[in-house]
């Protein structure tokens, strides 16, 4: 995003994930404004860092009236790309392939699925949605076709390097990988890895101190 100076700024990865909150929050917000105070507390969240995660963009709200939810919501959907359509494929086509395909939400945010595949002839020709399944062999031309930018790992660990590297060559220029596995991208390739097992895992933590804390207590 850019400031008054016109520097780009790097944003710590913790304010990201929490300016992707406030925008998810703002989206179905019907008020005019909205206080620090009350984003915090809507999302367990304290007012001060509230504050200082939007201290980052160049929206800046009114003393005692708070931000303007339209205007705080169009420098949020400019910082993450929301007004510029972009294309997405997924490489796939099981269970978690097609609920992806199958997301309404995508719409929300100018993104598109525009082609989904496989290896499998069991599942090539089948229709998810909108869309057909199409072998790998159509990769390419789609991603031309269409100007691809994203791609979605939908597969088994142990070909989700070489669907990686299918990826890249064809110029797709962010993967989202759901593949349990980290792959290896030139530098210039922006990855996304996606763990469920780690989230689970951070979940049995929290339930483990807790039940620790109930035990002291």
């Amino acid at each position: 995003m850019l400031k008054e100076n016109k520097e780009f700024i790097m944003f710590p990865k913790a304010t990201l994930e929490r300016l992707k909150l406030y925008h998810r929050l703002l989206s179905e917000e019907k008020k005019e404004y909205i206080s620090s105070e009350e984003i915090g507390e809507r999302l367990g969240i304290l007012p001060e860092q509230v504050r200082k995660d939007l201290s980052y963009l160049e929206y800046k709200g009114k003393p005692k009236v708070g931000y303007n939810v339209k205007d705080l919501l169009e420098e949020l959907n400019r910082l993450f790309g929301i007004g510029k359509s972009t294309k997405v494929i997924i490489v796939g086509a099981g269970n978690l392939g097609t609920a992806i395909t199958n997301y309404p939400g995508f719409a929300n945010y100018n993104i598109e699925i525009v082609g989904i595949f496989d290896n499998d002839p069991n599942k090539i020709g089948k229709r998810i949605g909108d869309l057909v399944v199409l072998p790998i062999d159509y990769l390419e031309r789609v991603i031309k076709k269409f100007d691809v930018e994203i791609g979605v790992i939908c597969v088994p660990k142990e070909s989700a390097q070489e669907v990686a590297n299918i990826l890249v060559e064809n110029g797709i220029k962010a993967i989202w990988n759901f593949a349990p596995t980290f792959i290896k991208v030139p530098e210039d390739v922006i990855v996304r890895n996606e763990d469920i097992t780690s989230g689970l895992l951070s979940l049995k933590h929290m339930l483990e101190v807790k039940e620790q804390k109930i035990k002291k207590d």
